[in-house]
């Protein structure tokens, strides 16, 4: 008796919940589906066309990043770059070498001395003393007559015909009116343009550094006076300037004094900020006397440096010129 009666609660049940749906159903038909509602249709916008100006590609560099520096001498400078973009330099210069390739490196082999730096030339060093400036060119002035010796009889003048004697002959001048007299008072005098004097340039400095050619076994195939493939930059040249500079005070305070200068090496830092003045000035290391850091101190202090190119500063990571390495030496068998 309880089973069927069970069944029918059920159905009961579910036609209820049917019914409660079907309501439901109807009033959300009624709320929304009542007032039909246009859709608005959406029209596409026409496409746009942007013009962008393109930026500036950003020029290759022109040597590797933190590329090793060398200093090119004037004999072994080339007109073009190499291909082979190795090291900066203040000049271009093409890659050679005096004996056969050992190595697998980018030096040339040659004999030499053991030494702490790479020099590829040999010679004595050199103060800084100008040479003779060149002389501007005279200005071209007429041809001077010839005078006759007394040896010799002066040509005789030519005479002239009646028509060719008129016109040499002295014309009086017109008697000028007052009023003429007026016009002619107010005429301002024309002042001669001054002719502008070439100023010749500067004569060269004859400064050379004290080298000594360094023993290297290199791997430069290309047989001539020993080179490598540098590239001239803004960086390669003003380091040049500066070590030319600061070398020659520095042999001409030595010269002054060489009973102070010993055997050693001195190594200074400093940093060269846009206008040319240095900071930062301190020692690294030193292996010879205190009077001998003296001297390399005031031969950079006592050096007026040129400000920094535009094109350099903009190569510069911070803005100004950091030399970690300054060195100083002195060799025993000077």
């Amino acid at each position: 008796m309880l089973e069927p009666s069970r069944d029918r609660r059920r159905v009961w049940w579910a036609v209820l919940a049917s019914l409660c749906l079907h309501l439901l159903i109807g009033l959300s038909l009624a709320a929304f589906g009542g007032s039909r509602q246009d859709l608005a249709v959406e029209e596409e916008a026409p496409p746009q066309l942007t013009i962008e100006p393109l930026t500036a590609p950003t020029p290759p560099p022109l040597v590797p990043k933190n590329a090793p520096m060398i200093t090119v001498d004037e004999s072994r400078k080339s007109a073009v770059a190499p291909k082979e973009k190795t090291f900066e330099a203040n000049e271009n210069s093409i890659a050679a070498a005096e004996k056969a390739a050992t190595t697998d490196n980018s030096l040339p082999g040659q004999d030499g001395k053991d030494r702490p730096f790479m020099n590829l030339e040999e010679h004595d060093y050199s103060l800084a003393s100008k040479g003779a400036a060149p002389q501007p060119k005279p200005s071209p002035s007429a041809t001077p007559e010839k005078q006759p010796t007394p040896n010799e009889t002066p040509p005789a003048a030519a005479t002239p015909s009646p028509n060719e004697f008129a016109l040499l002959a002295q014309t009086p001048a017109p008697v000028a009116s007052p009023a003429e007299d007026e016009e002619t008072s107010q005429i301002p005098t024309p002042t001669p343009t001054p002719t502008p004097e070439i100023t010749p340039p500067s004569p060269a400095s004859t400064y050379r550094d004290f080298q000594q050619k360094t023993r290297v076994r290199g791997g430069i195939s290309n047989r001539g006076a020993s080179a490598v493939n540098a590239v001239g930059t803004p960086l390669g040249k003003y380091v040049k300037q500066l070590q030319d500079a600061i070398g020659a005070r520095w042999y001409y305070l030595g010269g002054r004094n060489p009973d102070i200068m010993t055997v050693g090496t001195t190594v200074l830092r400093f940093e060269i900020e846009p206008d040319g003045h240095v900071e930062n000035l301190r020692v690294v290391s030193n292996t010879a006397t205190e009077a001998c850091a003296s001297i390399a101190i005031r031969s950079i202090q006592e050096t007026k440096f040129p400000p920094l190119s535009d094109d350099l500063v903009a190569t510069l990571p911070d803005g100004h010129l950091t030399m970690d390495e300054m060195v100083f030496a002195v060799f025993p068998n000077r």
